[in-house]
């Protein structure tokens, strides 16, 4: 069979005539990399809170030499003289009361707790229990007030006696001669040293603190947080 030349002619003319057709660049349509989204919990899943687990216990013996006290001349602690060395014992300051009873200065007591530091750096050994004795102390967890006071806001007036600065250098209140403490912020202590410097006369208006359940002063001390604050006749707000 012959081709028609008509025909592939045409066929050849047509072809010649289409435009050329030149390849596509390749467009991937793979995205970017994802960013980080937030961190995925399983839902009814709350994260484990931090726990101390275990700690071991150490018991010392020893002679109480000296009652010690927080700012607020609340009993918080006592030196032991172990007869090599002496060590700075604390407890929570509601134990106060009962140690007081039995553990006095020159008496002899069994203390078993274990080493930790303070924020200051200083390193105590916290108090679990102590016994003096036939008579031993533990530490519970304290009961909540089944009725919560409600302060009441009073004035109390006197002249600046010195200002208390705590073991970080930062100024935390003013004694004053009649030995009520006024509590204040740090950055308000500040500014009253040079307003209100000792010798000054102050008048403060302020929610008296109540001792709590077990608390003992060994000084007396009326401790205020002041809310108002009046010297040389110009009252300042406390914030």
């Amino acid at each position: 069979m012959k081709t028609n030349p008509f025909i592939s002619t045409t066929a050849l003319a047509l072809l010649l005539t289409l435009p050329q057709l030149k390849a596509q660049p390749h467009v991937s349509m793979a995205r970017g990399p994802i960013p980080p989204g937030p961190e995925l919990r399983t839902e009814g899943m709350p994260r484990e809170p931090n726990r101390a687990g275990l700690i071991t216990l150490t018991t010392l013996s020893g002679t109480v030499q000296q009652l010690t006290a927080n700012d607020e001349a609340i009993l918080n602690g006592f030196v032991l003289g172990t007869g090599s060395s002496t060590v700075i014992i604390r407890f929570p300051a509601r134990m106060g009361k009962s140690i007081s009873n039995i553990a006095k200065t020159g008496s002899s007591v069994t203390v078993s707790g274990y080493s930790k530091p303070t924020p200051e750096g200083e390193s105590v050994f916290q108090l679990v229990n102590l016994t003096a004795g036939k008579t031993t102390v533990t530490d519970t967890p304290a009961n909540p007030p089944a009725v919560l006071p409600t302060p009441s806001l009073r004035t109390f007036e006197g002249k600046v006696a010195e200002f208390l600065v705590d073991k970080q250098g930062r100024t935390r209140g003013l004694l004053l001669t009649d030995q009520t403490l006024i509590k204040v912020p740090p950055h308000v202590a500040d500014q009253l040293v040079s307003l209100a410097p000792k010798g000054s006369s102050i008048s403060v208006n302020g929610f008296q603190h109540s001792l709590g359940d077990g608390e003992v002063q060994l000084n007396k001390r009326t401790i205020v947080q002041a809310a108002q604050l009046t010297v040389n006749g110009q009252t300042f707000l406390v914030r």
